[in-house]
């Protein structure tokens, strides 16, 4: 039973490091994709109630977009937004955040689009809120077991 245990225990601690290093990489670049799949920090209000800030969001690319999709969009491969779309029109987007007054100033080109949400993760920003007492509780486990 105590192999099973360490076994499991060092399976969440090589998760943990790889969400640690995952981030360390992310924040030199825009994004950095596995298997279409990227996970991000929110760092504004604009798409209040539904994301607030420090909420860590996983999104997909995707074929295809549609109205209300809440998106992820690159803006001159300078910065990210995540805003939903509120119209869709042949070869481009208008987005709008949640909390703002009017929609964005700029179209969102296909190409443009990093992915859409797929998922809103309370245990990831936890983990990531919290990581050294993560990491500081496994270790602890791993010693009494």
């Amino acid at each position: 039973m105590r192999k099973i245990i360490r076994i499991l225990l060092s399976i969440i601690i090589s998760i943990i490091l790889s969400l640690a290093i995952y981030y360390g990489v992310n924040a030199n670049g825009l994004t950095t994709k596995l298997y279409g799949y990227t996970t991000l920090i929110v760092s504004s209000g604009s798409m209040q109630p539904e994301l607030m800030v420090g909420d860590v969001i996983i999104i997909k690319e995707c074929d295809s977009y549609n109205k209300n999709d809440i998106i992820t969009f690159n803006v001159d491969n300078q910065y990210l937004v995540t805003h939903r779309i509120i119209e869709k029109n042949e070869n481009h987007y208008i987005t709008k955040g949640d909390n703002n007054n009017s929609a964005d100033d700029n179209i969102v080109l296909e190409e443009q689009i990093e992915g859409k949400l797929i998922h809103n993760s309370k245990v990831l920003k936890f983990i990531y809120n919290n990581w050294i007492l993560v990491i500081l509780a496994i270790v602890v486990l791993l010693i009494i077991f």
